[in-house]
C-alpha cells in the first residue's frame, strides 16, 4: 500500500492508524527518507517494490513547496525532479489509485467540474469564465473564484488567500477581466455541507450559515461549527453522480441549500480535508480510504 503525502499530514496519519498494514508513505520532499528506484521492469519506494497493491494520493508535496519551481536556481531544479520522479510513481498502473494522478488533476478544473457534474444531472448555480467584456453579466448577485490557485506568495513572502468574493458586476467590470475568474451565480444559504465520497460511500455533515462570511472557510467558526446532521439522501446521491462524471474516487464537495431548500452543487476537491468535520461523520472517512487500501474494497475509477 503506497500513500503519496506527508507522515505528518494529519489526514494522512488517520488513514493509516486505520490500516491494518502499516502504508508507505512518500511526497516529493521525502523521496531521500523514502529513497526511490524506477526501471523499466519495476517501482521500487523504500525497498519495497510495487508492482500490484493500491495507492491514494494525497498531496505531490507539502503546502509551500511547490513555490521554488517558479526560479531558475539550484533548488528549483532539485524540486522540478523529484515532482517528475513522484509523478512517475504515481503513474505507475500496475497499483490500482483511488484517484489516478491525471484523473486527480482534471477534476481541480472548476468549469470541467460544473460541465461534467451538469450533464450528471447535478444542480449547478450559473457561472461563466470571460475575459471579454461583452459576455460578462449585467446585474444580479454574482460571486468571483479564483480559476487557479486559491493562494500565493508575494514578492515580500507573505502568503495570501484568495477567498469566494462577491462582487459587483456593473461596477467592477475592469477587476473581472484582468485575468480569467470563475463569475457565479450568488445563491443565499441557509446551509452549508461538506460531502465526502469514498467510492459508492458518503458521508456528510452540515454547517448552519448564520452570521459565517460567504466563503465559510476563511473563518474559525466555519471549520468548528459543523454538526453531526447529513446532508439529505437526495444529496449524497448526487454527490455520487459528480464524483462518478469525474472519475475520482475520493472527493471532498461543498454543497448548499438555499433560503427556499433547494441544494446546490458548489465544488469539489479531489484532495480535500474531512478531519473538521464531527468524528462520527470524519472516522469513517479514514476507515473507508484504509479499508480500500487495505484491499478489503473493489474500486478503481473508469479508464
Amino acid at each position: 500500500m503506497l500513500i503519496v503525502g506527508s507522515a505528518t499530514d494529519p489526514h494522512v496519519a488517520a488513514v493509516a492508524a486505520c490500516m491494518r498494514q502499516a502504508p508507505v508513505i512518500v511526497d516529493a520532499a521525502t523521496l531521500r527518507d523514502a529513497p526511490i528506484t524506477l526501471t523499466a521492469d519495476a517501482v521500487m519506494v523504500d525497498g519495497r517494490r510495487f508492482d500490484r497493491g493500491r495507492g491514494w494520493i494525497r498531496r505531490l508535496a507539502p503546502e509551500g513547496w511547490t513555490e521554488s519551481l517558479m526560479g531558475s536556481g539550484l533548488s528549483a531544479a532539485e524540486h522540478s525532479a523529484a515532482l517528475s520522479a513522484l509523478a512517475s510513481i504515481a503513474r505507475n498502473d500496475r497499483v490500482t489509485w483511488l484517484t489516478p494522478l491525471d484523473v486527480y488533476g482534471a477534476a481541480e478544473n472548476k468549469p470541467l467540474q460544473y460541465r461534467r457534474a451538469a450533464q450528471a444531472g447535478v444542480p449547478v448555480p450559473e457561472w461563466i469564465v470571460t475575459t471579454d467584456a461583452s459576455r460578462i453579466p449585467r446585474g444580479g448577485h454574482w460571486v468571483s473564484k479564483p480559476l487557479g490557485r486559491g493562494s500565493f506568495i508575494d514578492d515580500d513572502g507573505a502568503g495570501w488567500v484568495v477567498p469566494t468574493t462577491s462582487v459587483d458586476v456593473d461596477h467592477d467590470r475592469e477587476s473581472v477581466l484582468r485575468v480569467p475568474f470563475l463569475l457565479q451565480r450568488r445563491i443565499e444559504v441557509a446551509t452549508h455541507s461538506r460531502v465526502v465520497t469514498v467510492g459508492d460511500e458518503v458521508f456528510s455533515a452540515t454547517l448552519p450559515a448564520g452570521d459565517l462570511p460567504l466563503d465559510w472557510r476563511m473563518s474559525t467558526a466555519g471549520h468548528e461549527g459543523f454538526i453531526d446532521v447529513p446532508a439529505p439522501d437526495a444529496v449524497h446521491e448526487l454527490a455520487r453522480a459528480a464524483a462518478a462524471a469525474l472519475n475520482v474516487g475520493y472527493s471532498a464537495q461543498d454543497w448548499v441549500k438555499d433560503e427556499q431548500g433547494a441544494w446546490w452543487f458548489i465544488d469539489l476537491n479531489p484532495a480535500g480535508q474531512w478531519l473538521f468535520l464531527p468524528s462520527c461523520t470524519a472516522d469513517p472517512v479514514s476507515a473507508a480510504i484504509a479499508s480500500f487500501l487495505d484491499q478489503g474494497r473493489a474500486w478503481s475509477a473508469r479508464p
